[in-house]
């Protein structure tokens, strides 16, 4: 009867390795963004599994983006590494052809 307890306890073993496998399935490498078009880096985001990406403009003059192919990533956050899934990902977007203000940043 000893063998009860036992195999309960490998069983408890298997499954929490499982789920540590599956919560390491649930990060993926967020590449660095900037400089690419808004279309191109929510294909990016995509590609590498994020599906929550928000264009704003960095120029602060309440523009919206819609035409992802016509905007340039500044900035983004979270930097680029390794993310949860679930992680918003923001980039800071200025129109093909406008300067991004200050420096080329991470956030």
């Amino acid at each position: 009867m000893r063998k009860g307890p036992a195999l309960l306890a490998l069983v408890v073993v298997i499954a929490l390795l499982a789920l540590s496998q599956h919560a390491r399935q649930q990060t993926a490498e967020l590449p660095d963004l900037r400089g690419m078009t808004l279309r191109a880096a929510q294909l990016a985001a995509r590609d590498a599994g994020f599906r929550q990406l928000a264009g704003t403009d960095a120029l602060d003059r309440h523009r919206v983006p819609v035409l992802g192919s016509n905007w340039r990533v500044c900035s983004q956050q979270p930097p680029p590494a390794r993310h949860s899934l679930t992680t918003p990902v923001t980039v800071r977007v200025v129109k093909t052809g406008e300067a991004c203000p200050g420096p080329v940043t991470h956030g």
